[in-house]
């Protein structure tokens, strides 16, 4: 006797989270080509165009990410939750190393911001103890986030440690300058790495309160 089969089940759509996150690191990537490109052909009206549109879409993958994490919950519960540690950051490698290191050795809970504006965003919700800042962001230099943070009395109070590979003595000067509290260079070793964390937060912890 013939059988009738019941139909196949539709395969099951991408959620939008997951979407984002495949997005990001092509973006990101045509953010840094376009960079690149503007760099080199500095008058070109057409690579602007580039550059100003792959900006607007990391952004959109960025808030989008930021968003999810606090509509679901996955940071913790709810968006103004306070977090241990800000790291941002847009190569999910390092990040990754950073999040797992201070989480075993330290029990802090990392958070990471992709580009400047959802960093200096999340640190206004959050209200980390301590912000990891990389330089080489896809939308603004991070010295830029530096001055965003000191100018807002919300996060003005917030310690900043730079993660850079640009090791150069006036560049660590004028970020110093600016506000940062330290300045790592990388590669990170850990010992050192959680030494200048340990010291960070303490001073910030006896300054206040």
């Amino acid at each position: 006797m013939k059988t009738e089969q019941e139909p196949a089940s539709a395969p099951t759509a991408p959620s939008a989270g997951h979407l984002t996150e495949e997005l990001r690191p092509q973006v990101n990537a045509i953010v840094k080509m376009a960079e690149l490109l503007k760099t080199n052909t500095a008058s070109d009206e057409n690579v602007q165009q580039i550059v100003t549109a792959a900006r607007g879409l990391l952004d959109v993958v960025s808030r989008q990410s930021a968003k999810r994490l606090d509509d679901n919950g996955a940071a913790g519960s709810e968006s103004n939750e306070q977090c241990d540690v800000l790291y941002i950051e847009d190569d999910p490698i390092p990040f990754a190393s950073v999040k797992l290191l201070l989480k075993t050795q330290r029990a802090l809970k990392v958070l990471q911001a992709a580009n400047g504006q959802t960093g200096f965003a999340l640190a206004q919700t959050h209200a980390p103890k301590l912000i990891l800042l990389d330089l080489d962001l896809p939308d603004i230099h991070g010295s830029e986030v530096i001055q965003h943070l000191q100018k807002d009395p919300v996060t003005a109070g917030i310690p900043v440690v730079v993660v850079s590979g640009d090791a150069t003595p006036s560049q660590i000067e004028r970020l110093l300058v600016l506000g940062a509290r330290n300045y790592l260079t990388k590669p990170l070793t850990a010992q050192p790495f959680l030494a200048v964390i340990d010291q960070v937060l303490e001073a910030s912890a006896v300054a206040t309160g």
